[in-house]
């Protein structure tokens, strides 16, 4: 029977971990059709979280608890689920944050999609509490402007937050646009909040490239693929729900700007 495994990242959140696993428990056709396998990265501070989360994950005899013992960053714990090596017995790795809910259909459809030997990576529909669509993130790599606006952004905190005022007040007038692409379709960049890698990625690579804490992780994702002849696809078939910001929400704005100034010089020329 086919497999589909899952590896999500815990924070200080046990909560999402909990609503993502419920998600999994209801896809439509598991057991049947197919299996769900989840393992369960706790990087959590918290020694309380960390008791509510082993409490959650023994509900389900599916998912694997791993303890990192530290706080490995986002990629940094993703990598420490792809040691367990599911992708030896899965067709698909689903690589996730944990607030995050998958559509009951995702596993299903998600096995029916035709496979393609280009293909590294599928990037689903992310799908916001206020309606936004987060991909495609980005469909073309990033212009010589857009990289000057960035420059600029990460040139220090107090620029960044008048641009960040700037922003705000043009959305206020003009509104926020989601990508207008909702067909499938190959694209530069997905959204780092969910990534599904295929058996072609995992003949090329056992983890992810991940020189960063914090921040850039789809551009070295995008990077890694596009580095040995892979594409990224959109799939619209494919449809999460995204709580946003559920773990970073909690840490000061002053630190998550410096998490980000810090990884940029690595991944600007990547863009």
């Amino acid at each position: 029977m086919q497999t589909v495994s899952f590896i999500c990242v815990n924070f200080n959140n046990s909560q999402y971990t909990g609503k993502l696993c419920e998600s999994l428990a209801a896809q439509r056709g598991c057991g049947e059709a197919f299996l769900v396998r989840c393992l369960v990265v706790d990087n959590s501070t918290d020694e309380s979280d960390s008791v509510r989360l082993k409490t959650i994950c023994r509900k389900y005899e599916w998912i694997q608890y791993i303890d990192s013992g530290a706080n490995l960053g986002y990629f940094g714990g993703l990598n420490l689920g792809l040691e367990q090596r599911p992708q030896d017995h899965s067709q698909f790795v689903v690589l996730c944050n944990n607030d995050l809910e998958f559509d009951p259909s995702f596993c299903s459809e998600l096995l029916a999609l035709a496979k393609d030997p280009r293909v590294f990576a599928i990037c689903p529909d992310i799908l916001t509490r206020d309606g936004k669509h987060q991909n495609p993130h980005l469909l073309e790599s990033v212009s010589a402007l857009r990289r000057f606006q960035f420059d600029l952004f990460f040139s220090h905190f107090y620029v960044a937050l008048v641009l960040l005022f700037i922003r705000r007040l043009y959305l206020q007038l003009f509104g926020a646009k989601s990508p207008s692409v909702r067909e499938r379709r190959e694209i530069h960049m997905g959204l780092g909040a969910c990534y599904v890698l295929t058996e072609n990625y995992f003949s090329h690579f056992d983890n992810l490239d991940c020189p960063v804490f914090l921040y850039g992780e789809e551009v070295f994702m995008s990077a890694q693929i596009h580095s040995k002849g892979g594409v990224l696809i959109y799939e619209p078939r494919l449809r999460v729900n995204h709580a946003e910001r559920a773990a970073l929400s909690r840490i000061p704005r002053r630190v998550r700007y410096e998490y980000e100034r810090k990884s940029y010089p690595l991944y600007r020329n990547l863009m």
